[in-house]
């Protein structure tokens, strides 16, 4: 079937921890972004004991995910960085037809020779396994056959690739997930994004870092803020995809996700709001994506969906901050790792343009704060539209993804009834204070 091997490049240090394997594997935190989801990517951080030979190489009894070295049980601070990874990989995937989990979805009771081969009979499935070192294979941050997501079969072991955080990637959380995010694109048919400038194989944007940073996470993402898709460029002899559309392109993957909320003005979606003004974090979760019909261009802002909420101001300040990134870990906190830059522009009830949100220093939340007088408005939440990196102009980097609203000062969106009845309270209000 034409399968190919990809290895993501070793530019990180390297790290010497002593591991010994274990058979007795240590259970990690069940999580689970999109049950029911058509593709399944199992991120397996408990261990797993390989039978027989990997791309001509024995990987054999490979450990779990750990810090201390002792790969038996998780302690605390592996808990914690097993949750931001997934949390950091599902960012991706979020809005594809996608679940990304820690819960080993195949049967109860089964050993890993048996796994091994569910694994591999099981379509629209990537064991990713975390754990271990680049020893038994070779120096690499991680290592993946390519395109076998989709296919109705395998055989030895294609369904499953590796991530080494031993000495490979690095155990941090972003390192990690820079390696093992990319492994799976190549699972689900991606190949590299090169340097259209140099050539080099794998770009990682001139080595992009700090605010506001990016770079293509099918080339390296090691330094950079944010690791996103990218719409590829063609120069010379170099062809680079435009990612998104290759992974929608995948057998029954189906269309991008729809969030659930409006994504017109005259479709708006009621803000939640608590009886203390504030948004209700926990039901503002959403997610920008490319359009179809546009070919999943990065391009320009209407290139995007758009979400529109509707809330009332009872006449006063208004605070509201558009937060990039889901918010799976702690509600009303971004999880790490976000690969949505949002506009955030505020309208009155006849689509007069109020304000405009400012973004702040990390590039990662979008405020706008003023006085708004009684009455009905929109947010309207949309993509800042392709990321051009003067390094390499002609590569576009996709802003898409997950964010989430918060806010103060707001009220309900009342009935038309209600807001006679409350604008007849606030005039009868403002006569009093005037006879004071």
């Amino acid at each position: 079937m034409g399968i190919k091997l990809k290895a993501i490049s070793l530019v990180w240090g390297v790290f010497a921890l002593a591991v010994v394997a274990t058979a007795q594997h240590p259970v990690a935190p069940a999580l689970s972004s999109n049950p029911g989801a058509r593709y399944t990517v199992y991120l397996n951080f408990t261990g797993f004991n390989y039978t027989g030979t990997w791309a001509g190489k024995t990987p054999g009894n490979v450990p779990a995910y750990t810090l201390d070295g002792d790969a038996s049980t998780f302690n605390a601070a592996e808990i914690t960085n097993i949750k931001e990874i997934w949390a950091r990989t599902t960012q991706k995937y979020i809005g594809m037809n996608i679940n990304v989990t820690t819960v080993d979805p195949s049967p109860t009771g089964y050993t890993d020779s048996q796994r091994q081969t569910w694994y591999d009979n099981t379509q629209y499935m990537t064991h990713a396994m975390i754990g271990g070192s680049y020893n038994w294979y070779g120096a690499a941050g991680g290592v993946s056959y390519v395109g076998v997501a989709q296919a109705a079969s395998t055989s030895n072991g294609m369904r499953t690739n590796w991530t080494f955080p031993v000495n490979g990637s690095g155990t941090s959380p972003h390192t990690c997930t820079a390696a093992c995010a990319h492994e799976i694109g190549h699972h689900l048919g991606l190949g590299h994004q090169r340097d259209e400038s140099n050539g080099a194989a794998y770009s990682n944007n001139n080595g992009a870092s700090g605010n506001g940073s990016y770079a293509p996470l099918m080339g390296t993402t090691y330094t950079s803020q944010r690791g996103t898709w990218r719409q590829g460029a063609t120069s010379g002899t170099t062809t680079n995809a435009n990612d998104v559309a290759v992974l929608q392109s995948n057998l029954n993957m189906g269309p991008l996700l729809d969030d659930g909320f409006g994504h017109t003005q005259a479709t708006a979606s009621i803000m939640p709001v608590n009886n203390d003004g504030t948004v209700n974090t926990s039901l503002t979760k959403g997610w920008i994506m490319p359009k179809a019909s546009t070919g999943y261009s990065a391009v320009g802002e209407s290139s995007y969906t758009t979400d529109w909420f509707k809330f009332g101001s009872l006449g006063g300040t208004v605070n509201l901050t558009a937060n990039d990134g889901t918010s799976f870990l702690q509600d009303g906190v971004a999880d790490p790792g976000a690969t949505m830059r949002c506009v955030m522009r505020i309208y009155n009830s006849t689509g007069t343009l109020v304000g405009t949100a400012i973004e702040d220093a990390t590039t990662l939340k979008h405020s706008w704060s003023g006085f708004l007088a009684y009455g009905e408005y929109y947010a309207q939440i949309a993509s800042y539209g392709a990321y051009t990196s003067s390094y390499e102009p002609n590569s576009r980097y996709f802003n898409m993804g997950g964010y989430f609203i918060s806010g103060s000062g707001l009220a309900p969106v009342p009935e038309p009834a209600t807001l006679l009845g409350l604008a007849a309270g606030l005039g009868v209000l403002a006569r009093r204070r005037r006879k004071s």
